[in-house]
């Protein structure tokens, strides 16, 4: 029982487990519940929650306890799940914390505002996320560094919306296979300017000189299935803006016309 008990189940499924554990042939339902000796709602709950568990089987009315071998691997898939969420939460709750804690370590020991350089962005899907959101205020001009523009579609209609509110839009990416060659075409096909570039370890969005996503590709190895990559960042920062779009500006030249 507190071995079990130890492992998350509450007392009522326990024991109640233990009890069809005898029973090789199982148990009738509703012997299980008159006569084990646990009371009625107890029972009822106990056999529900074992039974969505997958720790008992109910057939034609009868109740059997699994093998304790997968009623323990069961257990402890489900417990591991349970803390991979916990651990996801609160790596979640630590990452926001340090974005407002450290701002204030710095500013009080070297008087400078680490979010007037940088803002730490917790990965590509919030990436692409604040992407769609500085294209949605843009109103003179887009730059995008895209690699193959895997994620074109998640822009998508933020780069169209602009491209309707008359904003020039100028996209460097690999085009270099079918799916590529299709959203290039696309792109044009909308008058907005794309040009072929080769492998350039920055991908990101710069919006009428003030709002710059980027990240940087750390490097790539042959036995991951993805390229490693440094944290995503969103900048205001006109030393950084001013990198970026000289950067841009140069392969933008070198680039082949497509």
């Amino acid at each position: 029982m507190s071995l079990l008990v130890s492992l998350g189940l509450s007392a009522g499924e326990a024991r109640l487990y233990l009890k069809l554990l005898t029973q090789p042939e199982g148990e009738m339902l509703d012997k299980v519940v008159t006569a084990f000796g646990i009371p009625t709602p107890i029972a009822e709950d106990a056999i529900k929650s074992l039974s969505d568990k997958g720790l008992v089987k109910i057939s034609s009315n009868r109740v059997e306890a699994a093998q304790p071998r997968m009623v323990i691997q069961r257990i402890m898939d489900q417990r591991k799940q349970n803390l991979e969420h916990e651990l996801m939460r609160q790596s979640s709750t630590a990452l926001d914390l340090e974005k407002r804690l450290e701002p204030v370590y710095w500013e009080n020991r070297l008087g400078i505002r680490p979010e007037d350089i940088m803002e730490p962005l917790r990965d590509l899907s919030d990436m692409e996320l604040r992407t769609t959101q500085i294209l949605a205020g843009a109103s003179r001009e887009i730059f995008i560094f895209a690699q193959t523009f895997g994620w074109y579609e998640k822009v998508r209609e933020a780069l169209f919306q602009a491209h309707d509110r008359g904003v020039e839009t100028k996209i460097l990416m690999l085009v270099k296979d079918p799916s590529t060659e299709q959203r290039a075409k696309e792109l044009r096909s909308l008058g907005i300017q794309v040009r072929h570039c080769d492998q350039y370890p920055v991908r990101g969005t710069l919006v009428d000189d003030q709002e710059l996503v980027f990240v940087v590709w750390a490097r790539k190895k042959s036995e991951v299935p993805r390229p490693i990559y440094h944290r995503p960042n969103y900048t205001k920062n006109q030393g950084l803006i001013r990198v970026f779009r000289d950067a841009f500006q140069k392969r933008w030249e070198e680039a082949q016309s497509i």
